[in-house]
């Protein structure tokens, strides 16, 4: 079988191929060869004639990358994609996903979504900045609508803090969430393959910082998830149209919460971590999934 695997251009291939080719052996394994491209590297476009892609013919394409357009080009002329377009736009766009799992009254923070008034002003926003400081308090979490790694993540303490990232963001694509100090600085990732919890970490900050992220320092350590934490996991990763993913998850006096969702969960550190070898299971998943 030939197998694509799709990058973003902006992350190391080093994250998912190490010196020995470990990933590439896996897929040997299983009869598969694995072509490697970045989203740069692969010609698409539209025209009166259609969408077109300029690629050879794969069995399917893994795709990790955020790069939806792209992946729904590839979908649209018949490549079968890994995670599909749908499942990276519901969980790259955090005000999807909070949309999605609300719907299906799965446990979120109180989330707000700043209003678009196509410009920042002030005075059109300040009935709204008065809702959420009454609403959610201070010290009040805010996210960009698209980010990763919790680079896009603030903790905003004051009216002061609140206007200025507004501003400084021309008042677009903010959401507003209630902040649990409880957990701060804590969290659970259970990883999700085929619908089935393949593996779970606890990550903490050691730094101080409410974000639990290990790319911002923080330390993870192996977890045994309840069976509530996985029935919850499963049912998000489905609402979301999820092959394989990795749901964050909160516990706080409400109970638990989830944080994030995301797609294309680093398989190095799962690895590393966990001994599992995510990327085998997905290859194995994919591979039963297109010979149906």
């Amino acid at each position: 079988m030939e197998f694509l695997i799709v990058l973003n251009a902006g992350l190391s291939s080093e994250d998912f191929f190490d010196k020995d080719n470990f990933l590439l052996n896996c897929a040997n394994e299983l009869d598969i060869n694995l072509t490697l491209k970045t989203n740069t590297d692969i010609k698409y476009y539209y025209s009166s004639d259609g969408i077109k892609v300029d690629l050879p013919n794969y069995d399917a394409v893994l795709f990790y990358s955020k790069d939806i357009f792209l992946a729904k080009a590839l979908e649209k002329n018949g490549y079968k994609v890994f995670n599909s377009s749908e499942c990276i736009k519901n969980c790259d766009n955090k005000i999807l996903t909070y949309k999605i799992l609300a719907e299906n009254k799965l446990p979120i923070p109180k989330t707000f979504v700043l209003p678009l008034t196509f410009f920042y002003n002030k005075e059109l926003l300040s009935n709204f900045l008065d809702m959420i400081e009454s609403e959610l308090l201070y010290p009040m979490v805010a996210k960009k609508w698209f980010g990763s790694e919790g680079k896009q993540v603030f903790l905003i303490k004051s009216r002061n803090e609140l206007d200025t990232l507004i501003r400084n963001e021309h008042g677009k694509e903010l959401l507003f969430q209630e902040f649990f100090s409880e957990c701060s600085g804590v969290d659970y990732r259970l990883n999700i393959v085929n619908n089935k919890v393949i593996s779970a970490m606890k990550r903490s900050s050691l730094t101080g910082d409410f974000r639990s992220n290990t790319s911002l320092g923080g330390k993870a350590e192996n977890y045994n998830p309840t069976t509530e934490e996985i029935e919850l996991s499963l049912k998000a990763s489905k609402v979301l149209d999820c092959s394989f993913s990795g749901i964050d998850i909160m516990h706080t006096k409400k109970g638990l919460i989830i944080c994030e969702v995301n797609s294309n969960a680093q398989l190095k550190n799962i690895l590393s971590l966990s001994k599992i070898n995510a990327f085998k299971l997905i290859l194995e998943y994919i591979k039963n999934e297109i010979s149906k």
